[in-house]
């Protein structure tokens, strides 16, 4: 067994959809954040051998230009150009990486949307994990436009890991944010905690765990139950604990803290992120199609915009 195949099988989990780290995608665009995204691929593939691919998605208006002002010959010049053009860019940006890491690649994707771009490739190379640097967001017209991170962490086929701050040099632990009580979506609990406790094996890190209970304090007065908050709180605390052990006994996981957590579950698991000083957090996410995909404010956005950390979303296998 070759030493990359011994890294592969170290950090097998048992189930779920991340079980191995056998493809890693960066995507570039442009963002400052690239070098350190870079840093984390190959921290990734030092443990895993992973095989890492840069990709960068570009595109000219230039493109839709009518035959006749455009002929085909040179429209297909021009593309070729550009495409030569960031081609070159992206090797200069993955040169100082390329002696430290066994298998890296580049490639220029040219496509108009820049995620149906990336979630075409990542489906056509069967990738396990993308990794892009966050993209900050200042005002209404931003949030409008669906944010490409948004969209990736809504649609891709993979793991996505939203890299923001610094590198894992000085990283505490990795935490999975669960609801303990949704057993309808055993299997996204399931590759939550999967990939969580891969990217702890990987890093060397910790697993903690952690989820979130109402605040009660909205429920008593209809559930009459004023004269006993502080029992009918430590239940739904132990109701959640006995669960969390549950889902990581089921699973196969070892974690080093279970934590509870009384509040909305976006607050609460950044709350509980920055008490821990976790620099990566997992969390589960699901599909959404047409309006849907505008609504802001769920847990995954939420916590996005909250995290210090690097933020993994996961699907249901």
């Amino acid at each position: 067994m070759s030493a990359v195949d011994t890294r592969r099988h170290a950090v097998a989990v048992r189930g779920g959809s991340m079980r191995t780290l056998k493809r890693i995608v960066v995507a570039n665009d442009g963002l400052d954040g690239l070098p350190v995204a870079l840093a984390k691929a190959a921290r990734l593939e030092h443990y895993t051998g992973a095989a890492i691919e840069v990709i960068s998605v570009t595109w000219d208006p230039v493109a839709e230009e009518p035959s006749s002002v455009l002929p085909e010959q040179d429209r297909i010049q021009l593309i070729e150009a550009l495409k030569a053009g960031e081609r070159q860019g992206l090797r200069t940006l993955t040169e100082p990486l390329s002696p430290k890491v066994a298998e890296l690649t580049t490639q220029v994707l040219w496509h108009k949307s820049a995620s149906e771009a990336i979630v075409d490739h990542l489906e056509r190379t069967h990738a396990d994990l993308l990794i892009k640097p966050v993209e900050d967001h200042h005002d209404l017209k931003d949030l409008l436009r669906t944010p490409l991170d948004w969209q990736l962490m809504r649609t891709a086929p993979c793991a996505v890991l939203i890299s923001r701050g610094a590198d894992w040099s000085n990283a505490a632990c990795v935490l999975a944010a669960i609801d303990a009580l949704d057993v309808r979506h055993a299997k996204l609990t399931h590759a939550v905690l999967e990939t969580a406790a891969l990217l702890a094996e990987a890093l060397g890190l910790p697993l903690h765990v952690g989820c979130a209970y109402p605040t009660l304090g909205q429920t008593t007065g209809a559930l009459q139950a004023a004269d006993d908050y502080a029992g009918i709180k430590a239940d739904m605390r132990a109701h959640r604990e006995r669960a969390m052990a549950h889902w990581a006994d089921e699973v196969g996981v070892t974690c080093a803290g279970s934590h509870v957590m009384e509040g909305r579950p976006a607050v609460a698991m950044a709350e509980l992120a920055l008490k821990l000083g976790a620099s990566v957090t997992v969390i589960g996410t699901a599909a959404r199609s047409g309006l849907g995909k505008l609504v802001l404010g769920n847990t995954s956005e939420s916590l996005l915009a909250r995290l210090p950390g690097d933020v993994v979303t996961v699907s249901a296998p």
